[in-house]
């Protein structure tokens, strides 16, 4: 298994978490979960080569060899496998706030939901899945998506500062930072907030900052840090152990101590680390 980061264009910079290329001759290792765990980032995934079988919310979809789909921001785990052949795709993950400038659509329409983009994008959508499928190079498949990603953001930029500024404020606390603070900050009511977060990510603040608070100890585990280290800041982010084993559950579907120890989940590891 491959997995290959691309650096974005200067332009599409400000709105793209990360960029990169999955190559396996064997698909997916059907002996580990592969599961990709919420992030807060909405995500294009092109499979150029095999189809991907996707779990999430207790719905089965599949996303079919040369198709072009957009990933809403999820709040729980996603668990994907393939058939055991020669597999690619590519995979864009946005910012939490980086697609909606560029597409310009509802991004709580997306959440939690895979969608084919001749449905989300009408003509644009299978206009570029058509023309992906005809190019037989990954790297030009990866220059085109890129020309194209750059052509409508210059025709939309719905940028919004409140939102920009209230997404790096959670991030930056490891989701600590609480909602009436970012009320306080910025000078809206939560309401207004809330509103804005729905058009621009597709969740409530307060469901990014538990993202964001899972993430920090998500990525002690992508480090092959042992479950007593994850233990020692528990506190610092949550109530009790009991209330951090939910969350890690919900986020993930096993707990803690149980994904720390069995799951290897290799292709979630290295995309934890990128």
């Amino acid at each position: 298994m491959r997995l290959s980061f691309v650096h974005p264009r200067p332009e599409l910079q400000p709105y793209i978490e990360s960029f990169w290329v999955f190559e396996s001759p064997i698909g997916m290792p059907s002996t580990e979960n592969s599961l990709a765990a919420p992030n807060g980032c909405p995500k294009l995934i092109i499979p150029y080569e095999n189809s991907i079988t996707s779990i999430a919310n207790g719905r089965v979809a599949e996303s079919q060899e040369h198709g072009l789909y957009f990933v809403g921001n999820q709040e729980g785990a996603t668990l994907l496998s393939t058939s055991q052949r020669r597999t690619g795709f590519i995979g864009i993950e946005f910012l939490p706030h980086g697609a909606y400038p560029i597409f310009g659509i509802p991004m709580v329409e997306t959440a939690n939901c895979l969608l084919s983009a001749d449905e989300v994008f009408a003509g644009w959508g299978r206009r570029v899945r058509e023309i992906l499928g005809n190019l037989e190079c990954v790297v030009d498949k990866v220059d085109f998506i890129q020309g194209q990603l750059v052509q409508v953001l210059d025709e939309r930029r719905r940028q919004n500062q409140i939102v920009e500024y209230c997404v790096q404020a959670l991030r930056s606390s490891n989701g600590l930072i609480t909602i009436s603070d970012l009320q306080r900050k910025t000078g809206y009511s939560r309401r207004y907030l809330e509103i804005l977060f729905k058009n621009h990510v597709g969740l409530p603040p307060k469901v990014l900052a538990g993202i964001y608070r899972f993430q920090r100890f998500y990525r002690k585990w992508a480090q092959r840090r042992p479950y007593a280290e994850l233990k020692d800041e528990l506190y610092d982010y949550y109530y009790d152990q009991a209330h951090f084993t939910k969350e890690f559950k919900r986020m993930t579907g096993f707990s803690p101590q149980r994904f720390t120890a069995e799951i290897s989940n290799e292709f979630g590891r290295r995309l934890s680390l990128s």
